[in-house]
């Protein structure tokens, strides 16, 4: 047995904690490991891959002395970090071994004495890891590494973070040599690529794949709509089908002691949690996702384990092996989207060696029936989609050439060499790492010797700003108005477009009034009624393409028993299909239809998110083109919507879509997002984690137009790009798409519209615009702008007039005192002018305005910049203008200077007052 391998001391402790028998990842991985290789262990969840790597590495670490940190334990969430700590400081102190966490929020007084003192083995992040370089002797403590274990490497492997992270490994090598690597998947569908990822590029991983007898029962169901669900759906402020599914849910949850019940987005978490709350105030479930403040998600977590809770809504935050207690069931709200993310999920209930895994996926439509059916299927054959490692994501590579600088002059040649150790950018070419060097010195991060380089001090500034490679958005927090606790956070685009006094809206499964907005958080109260929504970045969770056609495959062969689906659940997506069999032919994995409506056509295509994504930019942008007017496009994993300007021929749809040719198929993406949504955001987050935009910049007040072509043709503008294709784009699939109708091996169908088209009518669209402007754009903007009312203030005199746009004369003077300084206000801000004050001065002061003057002019070459800086102390526009009269070359230019400065010192002056 492998536990007789292990120090004495170690299997004392087992004893103790009654483990007599290893697991089978046990047995497997802790006689590799204690030989000293590389290894990848991946097993579902729940079934002891902790233990099979800490027990060796524990056995080791006993054998040998010296001071220092010997182990490092990188997590991906400060929660597991907690409970890693609380399971592994049992073995420690049995052992005589100290552990201890170091993240973001452990307190200064313990970092100090880590410093002075070294754990010998340390959990951590990977941001807290970057860090620890910069310190002088946390990387003395650091030179002692010989054991280096990543868990959950598959959360961490496909993404910036972890990318980061293996940059971060071969840095490690500098301080402490080589060291043991050590990486802990759940069931993936690519363990080659992550064992090449642990190893970087030129070390020999072990994989070992451990097929646990974990049985894992799913079955798919979707209850019909009683009479009960439509009276309750007006309270609920919901469809009755969704009230039907919330009901099942409820009976499952009553039925057992503990149920997760997993969505795939937080808005979506909140808005049941918030229904469930107003159907019965006292039903036992919690919510649990990333937005909610850590004390509530403990609190939560620690409710659940003891039972106080039956059941907890809750997203990804809860996948990973965070300890909750005993679950005996998973409920998953409508299709899980991937296959990885079923079995993740599935496997929290039963947490525990042995134990059967059951579940059950509620599903509200045919389509996520349909969908949930071959997910479910392709589950139990562990037919998982391949996890994928972007090669030279440039931002990370931007963000390392930095923190290599934060502990004095860097080798460019030494720099290169640690990045192409790793396994992201093994392939690195010289050529780019120089552009993103260069690059990073005209921003002023750095300064490049010629050999060398080192880092500014804008450069540490941006160093602590940027730890994490997450996209940053920035947050509110939402405080509790009676006990001033913190309850969770909303993105900075939720607040600006809907958070107001007053406003309602849902967290934490509750709704809260906005009783008072402060600058960086919400003032709430709690009320009863069902409140707004709110909105989170990165929420969606895309349909793989081998999901999209197996489900059209589905459609086209109507194997039901092949699935499992309960009588419910199949009954209802038989219909459907019958359903549409009366008016049109079904679209399938070989058939797509092209459904014509007034001012609309729909394309039935079963490819993904990703494919009908691509797919519809092309259609929709060479359409526009074709037709010299905007279209609104929206998709859905199994159709593209068009809606039109006018009606259009079916056959121009078709010609437009078979003249996309699949060689051309990159290079007309590439053309399709220059102007894209898609760009406009990936471009920030790419500027912000270059430097060249600071954290903290509103998006809103962003000039895109301005920012693409100061970097045009520039690493960080050819990221954003790579990072669109690579992230919200398919171009490989579309490719095999667009093939397929070019060889006919994909048919296309023109009907009216049917049941499966008008069922994706509901998403939200995006407008795509030809690239000039057309006619009926020009003159709606033109009406709407003659129709806007402004209010026209005297600067000189107060006095207020309206005025429309279109009834402005040429000049405009003020009729009471002829005065020409006028200021065109909204209404929101009329009352802005009753703000301005103005001291009255003397010659000497006088003349000390216009040396002020003169010299902010000179420092801001910004006549407003410099006129607020007179406003900054105490001399308001109506001073400015008559001490200054002459004094400015253009006088036209001076009066909009003061108009404009006039108007944001009223408001600076209201704010502060």
């Amino acid at each position: 047995m492998v536990f007789e391998l292990l120090d004495p001391k170690i299997q004392k402790v087992l004893r103790e904690k009654d483990i007599r028998e290893p697991t089978g990842p046990q047995r497997q991985a802790i006689p590799h490991i204690l030989k000293g290789e590389h290894v990848l262990l991946v097993a579902p969840t729940g079934i002891g891959k902790t233990e099979a790597a800490m027990l060796p590495i524990l056995h080791m670490l006993l054998r040998s002395g010296g001071k220092g940190i010997k182990c490092i334990y990188v997590t991906p969430l400060r929660a597991l970090n907690r409970d890693l700590l609380r399971r592994l400081e049992e073995f420690g102190k049995a052992l005589g071994l100290e552990v201890a966490v170091r993240h973001g929020d452990t307190p200064q007084s313990e970092r100090n004495r880590q410093s002075r003192k070294a754990p010998d083995v340390l959990i951590t992040t990977p941001e807290t890891l970057q860090i620890m370089f910069s310190g002088k002797r946390l990387r003395e403590h650091l030179a002692n590494v010989r054991f280096f274990v990543v868990d959950e490497i598959h959360e961490l492997a496909e993404d910036e973070r972890g990318a980061q992270l293996a940059v971060a490994m071969e840095r490690l090598i500098k301080e402490a040599g080589e060291f043991q690597r050590i990486g802990l998947s759940a069931t993936v569908g690519s363990v080659q690529e992550v064992a090449n990822y642990l190893g970087g590029a030129e070390r020999k991983v072990t994989s070992i794949r451990a097929h646990v007898a974990k049985d894992m029962r799913v079955t798919v169901q979707s209850p019909g709509v009683s009479d009960e669900d439509k009276d309750l759906a007006g309270t609920l402020q919901s469809e009755p089908q969704l009230v039907s599914c919330m009901r099942r849910c409820r009976q499952i949850i009553e039925a057992h002691r503990s149920t997760l019940l997993f969505v795939n987005t937080r808005d979506t978490a909140e808005a049941l949690a918030a229904r469930y709350h107003v159907w019965d105030d006292g039903f036992p479930v919690g919510v649990h996702h990333g937005s909610l403040s850590k004390e509530t998600r403990i609190e939560m977590e620690e409710s659940f384990k003891k039972e106080r809770l039956k059941g907890l809504i809750c997203t990804s935050s809860l996948e990973l092996g965070i300890d909750i207690g005993s679950v005996d069931f998973a409920i998953q709200y409508n299709s899980p989207r991937q296959v990885a993310r079923l079995i993740q999920r599935m496997g929290r209930a039963g947490h525990s060696v042995g134990a059967k895994s059951e579940g059950a996926i509620v599903a509200s439509t045919p389509d996520e029936i349909a969908e949930s059916l071959v997910i479910t299927r392709k589950s139990t054959k562990e037919e998982l989609e391949p996890l994928r490692i972007r090669e030279n994501p440039l931002t990370v590579l931007a963000n390392q050439i930095v923190a290599m600088a934060m502990v004095g002059m860097v080798e460019k040649e030494e720099a290169y060499h640690i990045l192409t150790r790793s396994f992201p950018f093994r392939n690195l070419t010289k050529e780019t790492f120089e552009g993103v060097l260069e690059q990073l010195g005209r921003i002023g991060l750095v300064f490049i010797g010629e050999n060398d380089y080192r880092r500014s001090s804008r450069g540490m500034r941006y160093f602590y700003d940027n730890l994490s490679m997450i996209p940053d958005e920035r947050s509110f927090r939402i405080r509790e108005l009676s006990s001033r606790k913190i309850v969770g956070q909303l993105d900075e685009s939720f607040v600006v477009s809907f958070a107001e006094p007053y406003a309602t809206f849902i967290t934490r499964g509750r709704s809260w009034r906005i009783v008072e907005m402060k600058e960086d958080e919400l003032l709430v109260e709690q009320v009863k009624e069902i409140g707004s929504i709110p909105s989170w970045v990165g929420e969606d969770i895309p349909v793989p393409y081998d999901v999209g056609t197996e489900v059209g495959r589905l459609r086209r062969l109507r194997n039901f028993e092949d699935y499992a689906g309960d009588e419910e659940a199949v009954g209802k997506l038989r219909r459907y299909l019958e359903e549409q069999s009366k008016e049109a032919k079904v679209p399938t994995d070989q058939l797509l239809t092209l459904e014509m409506g007034r001012k609309l056509a729909i394309l039935n295509c079963c490819f993904g998110s990703k494919v009908n994504e691509t797919l519809s930019k092309l259609l929709s942008v060479l359409l526009s083109a074709r037709i010299g007017e905007s279209i609104a496009v929206h998709t859905d994993p199994y159709r593209i919507v068009l809606e039109l300007p006018r009606d259009i021929r079916a056959v121009t749809i078709i010609d437009t879509l078979k003249s996309i040719r699949s060689e051309n198929v990159e290079g007309l993406v590439r053309l399709v997002i220059k102007n894209s949504s898609f760009l406009r955001w990936r471009f920030v987050h790419v500027a912000k984690k270059f430097g060249a935009v600071e954290k903290e910049a509103d998006y809103q007040s962003i000039n895109f137009n301005r920012l693409f072509e100061a970097y045009d043709g520039t690493p960080m503008y050819d990221e954003a790009v790579a990072r669109v294709l690579w992230e919200d784009l398919d171009l490989e699939g579309t490719a095999k798409v667009v093939r397929q109708i070019e060889t006919g091996e994909l048919q296309v169908d023109v009907t009216p519209l049917t049941p499966i088209g008008r069922a994706g009518l509901e998403y939200s669209k995006e407008l795509i615009a030809p690239q000039r402007a057309d006619h009926s754009i020009l003159m709606a903007l033109k009406n709407r702008l003659e129709d806007e009312q402004m209010f026209m203030t005297c600067i000189n005199c107060k006095a207020q007039w309206r005025l429309k746009v279109r009834d402005a004369p040429r000049h405009i003077h003020c009729e009471r005192c002829g005065g020409k300084m006028v200021a065109a206000l909204h209404s929101y801000n009329k009352d802005d002018a009753r703000l301005l004050s103005n001291k009255d001065l003397g010659e000497e002061e006088e003349a000390e305005v216009r040396r002020m003057y003169k010299n902010a002019s000179l420092v801001n070459k910004n006549g407003k910049k410099a006129l607020l800086c007179l406003a900054g102390r105490g001399v308001g526009p109506d001073t400015a203008a008559r001490v200054l009269a002459g004094y400015h070359e253009n006088e036209d230019e001076f009066l909009r200077e003061i108009l404009s400065a006039e108007i944001t010192y009223a408001r600076t002056k209201k704010f502060w007052d």
